[in-house]
């Protein structure tokens, strides 16, 4: 399961990070000095910000149920733990669903006149209440769900974000091991035997 849902999760989480950077710090008219339509501009965040978002939920779904079902694990997760899982969920739930909403079942929404000089203003001290008023309700909902997660995020396994990132520069890849008495179609190579 860690195997499976550690990279998705991963890999999901990573994309939403760059999506979220790329969307709300870039401004609008460098990507158009760029010469990147509007059009493209919105399928290809859409698209992107979609597959991101289910690869995320999925590993997480997938990682959450070895946190249910692994003994050692089960017992080593803590009440701020669980508490992140949820948060972390309703993120994502929000996020996907504001997405579908707006983009995919409506006719669109442009956070990046809004939105976006929005949270930009927040870092120049000076921000603007006024560009967030007529956000989309799951939009607002999704907004607000991220302070909430990162308030507790420290305080979970999530820390590990804020810690590792350089070291995973430099360190060996993890190895996965199975626990299948056969590990393949083939024998194993003499010197390469399991220990018992």
């Amino acid at each position: 399961m860690l195997r499976i849902g550690s990279p998705l999760f991963h890999f999901g989480i990573l994309l939403v990070a760059v999506g979220h950077v790329v969307a709300l710090l870039i401004p609008h008219g460098w990507s158009e000095a760029a010469g990147i339509t509007e059009h493209t501009y919105r399928v290809t965040a859409v698209a992107l910000g979609t597959v991101a978002g289910v690869c995320t939920l999925g590993g997480l779904a997938v990682l959450v149920c070895r946190r249910r079902t692994v003994g050692p694990v089960f017992s080593a997760t803590t009440h701020n733990d669980k508490l992140m899982y949820v948060m972390l969920t309703l993120a994502l739930v929000l996020g996907l669903t504001a997405t579908a909403d707006a983009n995919i079942a409506g006719a669109g929404y442009d956070y990046r006149t809004t939105v976006s000089p929005w949270f930009r203003s927040i870092f120049s001290f000076r921000p603007d209440p006024a560009l967030m008023s007529g956000l989309p309700l799951l939009s607002q909902l999704h907004v607000l769900s991220a302070p909430a997660l990162f308030a507790v995020w420290p305080f979970t396994r999530l820390a590990h974000l804020l810690t590792a990132p350089l070291g995973y520069l430099t360190r060996p890849y993890i190895v996965y091991r199975s626990r299948d008495a056969q590990l393949g179609a083939r024998p194993p190579r003499r010197g390469w035997e399991r220990v018992r």
